[in-house]
């Protein structure tokens, strides 16, 4: 019968081969994550659009920075990310992603609502009423429900409506130049 040979490895020997595992698996993480789901030309214009609407929007209170929220998950978000530290008449854009159950109204000045059920929508834009928080949105009738600006494709061209109640209700400005743009509603 043969002997067994067998020789304990060194303890520094066993946290140094631990550690490396512990590396490589962790960076694995970064090579085999899924990407994020790329935008379509879609939702480039509306990413352009929302990044021009606010050149054309006067908030009551001067600010250095704009936080733009995101809430919902969809491509767009990958390109709205996108704006995110970009200059708009002098004014830092700060884009993040918030869960439904944010306090939306205390930490943003422009929320982009995608791809919520009606329901969560109008519950969130009525607990945005007076708020000087530009809403916009491609849910379908958005702006009829109450949302300042709602994104809406027709054949190759993506319009929006203006809700001018609600915008007079925000304490927001919207130029006229973007109201004669704009198809606007009561």
């Amino acid at each position: 019968m043969e002997e067994d040979n067998f020789m304990p490895m060194p303890m520094n020997m066993i946290k140094s081969n631990i550690s490396l595992l512990l590396i490589t698996v962790s960076l694995s993480g970064l090579f085999f994550a899924p990407a994020a789901k790329a935008g379509t030309p879609e939702d480039r214009v509306k990413t352009a659009i929302v990044y021009k609407i606010t050149k054309f929007v006067t908030w009551p209170k001067k600010k250095q920075s704009l936080t733009l929220c995101i809430l919902g998950e969809g491509s767009i978000n990958s390109e709205l990310i996108k704006i995110n530290r970009k200059s708009s008449m002098g004014r830092r854009l700060s884009v993040t992603h918030k869960d439904l159950n944010a306090p939306v109204g205390k930490l943003c000045d422009i929320l982009y609502l995608h791809s919520i059920d009606q329901a969560s929508s109008s519950k969130i834009t009525s607990s945005l009423q007076g708020k000087p928080i530009l809403t916009i949105s491609d849910n379908r009738s958005f702006a009829e429900q109450g949302g300042l600006i709602g994104l809406a494709r027709q054949g190759k061209k993506i319009n929006f409506t203006i809700n001018k109640s609600s915008v007079d209700a925000s304490g927001l400005n919207i130029s006229s130049q973007l109201m004669s743009l704009a198809k606007v509603i009561e």
